[in-house]
Order: C-alpha cells, then sequence, then structure tokens
C-alpha cells in the first residue's frame, strides 16, 4: 500500500511540475512578471521532491543530484532578479555552474565516463569552439564567465551522454537552452521566438536529467 502512495505521490508531483513548466513558459513568453515569480522558483523544489519520491530507499544515491537541482533552484530565483538589475546575472551563472558541478561528480562516480562515445564528446567541443567564436565579440565583460560556464555545461552533457537516453537527451537540452540564452546576451538571434523556446527546453532538460538519474546507467551502449 506504501509503494502505491509512493508512486501515487510521485505521479502527482510530475504532473504539477509539467503544470508548473508550462505555466511559466507561457509566462515567459507573454513577459508576464507576476506569473514568472509565482511559479519558477517552485519548478526545482518539486523536480526535487518528485526525484526523492521515485528513488525511494536509494535516495542516497540522489544526494549530489539533488543538490544540482536545489542549486539550479537557486540560479533560477537569480535570474529572475537579473530581469531587473544586471548584477544578479553572475551569481545565477555561478549557482548553474555549481549544479552543473554536482552533476558532473555525480555522473564521474557512476562511471559514465566510460559510456562516452568519442564522437559525441568531439562534437560538443566543437560545438562549444564555434559557439564561443561568434558570440565573443558581443559578449562584453561576460566573456570569460559565459566561456567557462559553458565549458562546464558542455562537460556536463558529455558525461550525460555515457549514462543513458534520458540523461544525454537532457543534457542536450540544457546546452540548447542555455546557448539561446548566451545567443540573447550577444544580441543575436539565433532562431526564431529564441526566447520563448528557453524555458521549455530547461523545465525538458532537467526533468530528463533527474530521470537518467532514476534510471539504470548505460541502457544507450551497444552490447
Amino acid at each position: 500500500m506504501a509503494r502505491l502512495t509512493g508512486r501515487a505521490r510521485a505521479s502527482a508531483l510530475a504532473g504539477l511540475y509539467a503544470a508548473l513548466g508550462i505555466a511559466n513558459s507561457v509566462a515567459a513568453a507573454k513577459r508576464s512578471r507576476a506569473v514568472q515569480w509565482a511559479t519558477k522558483p517552485l519548478l526545482m523544489p518539486v523536480l526535487a521532491a518528485f526525484a526523492l519520491a521515485v528513488a525511494a530507499d536509494r535516495e542516497a544515491d540522489l544526494r549530489l543530484p539533488a543538490a544540482a537541482i536545489a542549486l539550479s533552484g537557486l540560479g533560477d530565483t537569480a535570474l529572475l532578479g537579473a530581469e531587473s538589475s544586471d548584477s544578479w546575472f553572475v551569481p545565477g551563472m555561478g549557482a548553474f555552474a555549481a549544479a552543473h558541478a554536482c552533476y558532473i561528480t555525480a555522473l564521474a562516480r557512476a562511471g559514465a565516463a566510460r559510456g562516452v562515445r568519442p564522437r559525441v564528446a568531439a562534437g560538443y567541443a566543437a560545438l562549444w569552439a564555434v559557439l564561443i567564436a561568434v558570440l565573443w565579440r558581443n559578449l562584453g565583460s561576460l566573456r570569460v564567465p559565459v566561456a567557462a560556464y559553458s565549458l562546464l555545461l558542455v562537460a556536463m552533457a558529455v558525461l550525460a551522454s555515457g549514462r543513458n537516453r534520458a540523461a544525454a537527451a537532457g543534457g542536450a537540452l540544457f546546452v540548447v537552452s542555455d546557448a539561446l540564452i548566451a545567443c540573447g546576451l550577444a544580441g543575436i538571434d539565433a532562431v526564431p521566438g529564441q526566447d520563448s523556446a528557453v524555458m521549455p527546453t530547461y523545465v525538458a532538460a532537467q526533468f530528463l536529467l533527474a530521470a537518467g538519474f532514476l534510471r539504470p546507467p548505460r541502457d544507450n551502449q551497444k552490447p
């Protein structure tokens, strides 16, 4: 009975996360500050609760990913503040950098590096180099912080690709989401509806990363 209750709780939390993600994505697209402030700070706490509910007696394995999710929540709140004061942007990026460090440590400890395919790592490295080269001139004082942060982000995505399909997709979407933010910082419109795509890709990325840690590793490797 307790097990069914746990599953029901996890399902409810997943549904709440999806609802919050949709509401925040719509609010971000429409620039509704009130709805953004009401929903964005709740996203990561709900995701963390979902992950811990699914993990059940494996909570110890989720400590680092849960820390990454919590740090991402701090980053989310700081970036909300950055919309009215630029002084909040670097602290927000720092919180996300710490989150990626937690993800990287968790992935490395789980042996994800063994599952990384060289062509995937090379592709991410090339993408990082091209992105920084294109954006560098227009980033101003954020050049070094963005370059360092994005290198950490790409390292996380590379390691995530070696864990399983869910983690790999989460890492890739995180790169997409943050690349769109970087393009916005540089004043470059890379794709139509660029600003509106940031939150949906981010929300999906975080959920898939959490799912990747909840599922067995190496389900994407060849026999």
